[in-house]
């Protein structure tokens, strides 16, 4: 193998992965949506009880809160506080 070879013991990430997870965002974006209609402004940690991101994987509950704020899905009103858009 030459140096200048792009070996990785990791695997890459494909089309696939990238739609998957795409398709998994969306989804997490719109229960907090949902949630955050019914129920008006929550704190973060509520939120994320009663959907129950513990299960979500690493990182997802505070990637899909980004994300859904920066797709206009809901607004942060607060230090830790979301609401409906």
């Amino acid at each position: 193998m030459s140096p200048s070879s792009s070996f990785t013991p990791f695997p890459s990430a494909s089309s696939v992965d990238a739609d998957e997870n795409e398709w998994w965002t969306r989804r997490e974006i719109s229960l907090i949506q949902n949630l955050l209609q019914e129920e008006g402004e929550l704190e973060r940690g509520e939120i994320g009880d009663r959907l129950g991101c513990k299960y979500w994987g690493p990182m997802r509950f505070r990637a899909a809160l980004k994300e859904g704020v920066n797709r206009g899905a809901f607004r942060k009103t607060g230090r830790a506080r979301y609401g409906p858009a």
